[in-house]
């Protein structure tokens, strides 16, 4: 049921948006209007939006936000465009790719027809990389750099940028940086109001040490950038048979320890993680597996893990009933990837076997017991696009329509709970539930406006739907229209 913003909620501000409370008619004007759309708000829906400064001072009808608008103000007719919280990503690589110099097409969405023999070859070399890492007995985060700040490193981070804003995106989490340059770089950015996308960043476990004498720690930076957390690692990856499982794997297909590779054993788990604890880092760990998942959440509880910490899990790929009872309980944050369980469909039964495969990729089965959970892409190894994304979680089918009726259909996600995932719970997960995340008077103006509504649309239609704008922190950041239809 659609539902409407009361006149009086249409005017109210906060203190921090303008500088007091209006009833009746605005006493200053907007700096943008949007209005003869659908605003979902993350809760209902409005007809358009107002902004000043940094700020969203106004949501509800056509005839009350445009009181808002002045000689100065600029109006924008949105035509029945779909306008929405702007896309948040909370699992990136987006900084560390932009650091290997990468060309504005590597953040672009391509999609290419599954080839088995290329697939089985980068599972492999992952895998054998992830052997050598353990066999030094090292994790994939525990190198760290500082290079010096250039004029290049920018610029290649503007690049970066240019396409991530281009795709709707407001803010994105960089997880398990591992050049601390590239922070100071953002930082210079940030100074010199050039930066379009807001960098959450957390810093690569090897970097802790570092960040935490340069003065960092959790919730340090501005309205640009800022300072999430540190981000460990525990196991490897279900493709190649890495992730560390509590049972063997079913299937042996390159000849790797047949219960995968664990990163962190218990005692260095603990160590590393009561150590960010006591340097003031929001702790996060990849933990794909079962058995890496249950190492990392002893670890936690060791810790003495709250719900009020906010700590997290990345992808949470296979877990029994008795890991995500801890995880809930201890108020654990569910990290998932919208694509990977359409990627991994390919594989994940012959790993895991009918049985252990009821306990993989439950991302209904978790929003049904209330957990916690965040929505993010794994750049780097996914691509980028939150529309792309969205299309996969909710049809759980590949684009090229495979498996028929959708791969695990039982748990696919509706729209509005998958929107959630990437708008208002990542903003919870950042600890900005308060001043982000949905459409209303007093948060921050982080928007994106698309020409169709996500609501409505055929599902199997939502990642070749028409980017018109994105508004971060109150400035537009991009306005070409923009679409990603994916075709071989």
């Amino acid at each position: 049921m659609e539902s409407s913003v009361s006149r009086r909620s249409a005017l109210v501000l906060t203190g921090a948006a303008v500088g007091g409370v209006a009833a009746g008619r605005p006493r200053e004007h907007a700096d943008l209007v949007l209005h003869s759309g659908t605003v979902w708000t993350g809760n209902g829906t409005a007809r358009a939006v107002a902004v000043k400064g940094m700020r969203i001072v106004a949501v509800g009808s056509d005839e009350h936000v445009l009181e808002w608008a002045g000689d100065r103000t600029r109006r924008v007719d949105l035509r029945g465009a779909f306008v929405g919280p702007g896309f948040r990503d909370q699992h990136t690589h987006l900084v560390q790719t932009a650091l290997t110099g990468a060309g504005a097409e590597t953040y672009r969405p391509v999609w290419k027809p599954y080839d088995e023999g290329e697939a089985f070859e980068s599972r492999r070399r992952n895998g054998k990389r992830h052997l050598e890492i353990h066999a030094r007995g090292e994790t994939p985060v525990d190198n760290c750099t500082r290079s010096p700040v250039t004029e290049k490193m920018k610029n290649d981070l503007l690049v970066m940028q240019e396409e991530v804003a281009r795709q709707g995106i407001s803010t994105v989490v960089e997880a398990g940086l591992r050049d601390l340059g590239a922070l100071d770089a953002l930082f210079q950015l940030a100074d010199e109001g050039r930066l379009k996308v807001r960098f959450l960043v957390r810093v690569g476990w090897g970097c802790l040490e570092e960040a935490a004498r340069m003065g960092l720690r959790t919730g340090v930076g501005n309205e640009w950038v800022k300072v999430l957390g540190v981000k460990l690692y525990s196991d490897g990856w279900l493709g190649p048979r890495t992730a560390a499982l509590r049972r063997p794997y079913t299937d042996d297909p390159y000849g790797f320890p047949r219960e995968g590779v664990l990163f962190l054993e218990q005692e260095r788990a603990d160590r590393d993680v009561a150590r960010a604890r006591e340097l003031g880092f929001n702790v996060t760990t990849h933990a794909i597996g079962d058995r890496g998942l249950k190492v990392t959440l002893n670890a936690y509880e060791r810790a003495g893990v709250s719900p009020r910490d906010r700590w997290a899990v990345e992808h949470v790929q296979v877990a029994e009933d008795d890991l995500l009872e801890r995880m809930i309980r201890r108020g654990v944050i569910a990290s998932i990837q919208l694509s990977f369980a359409t990627t991994d469909q390919r594989f994940a039964g012959d790993a895991l076997g009918e049985k252990r495969l009821r306990y993989a990729y439950r991302w209904r089965d978790m929003l049904r017991a209330r957990m916690p959970m965040v929505g993010g892409s794994d750049f780097g190894n996914e691509v980028l696009d939150p529309l792309w994304g969205l299309q996969r979680v909710v049809t759980r089918t590949e684009f090229d329509g495979t498996p028929p009726g959708g791969w695990m259909p039982d748990q696919r996600l509706d729209v509005p709970a998958a929107l959630r995932l990437i708008t208002s719970k990542a903003a919870f997960a950042s600890y900005e539930e308060r001043q982000r995340g949905t459409v209303s008077p007093g948060r921050y103006a982080d928007l994106v406006v698309l020409k169709e509504n996500p609501l409505t649309m055929p599902p199997e239609r939502i990642a070749a739907a028409t980017r018109l704008m994105t508004v971060t922190n109150g400035k537009i950041t991009s306005e070409t229209p923009v679409r990603y239809p994916p075709t071989a």
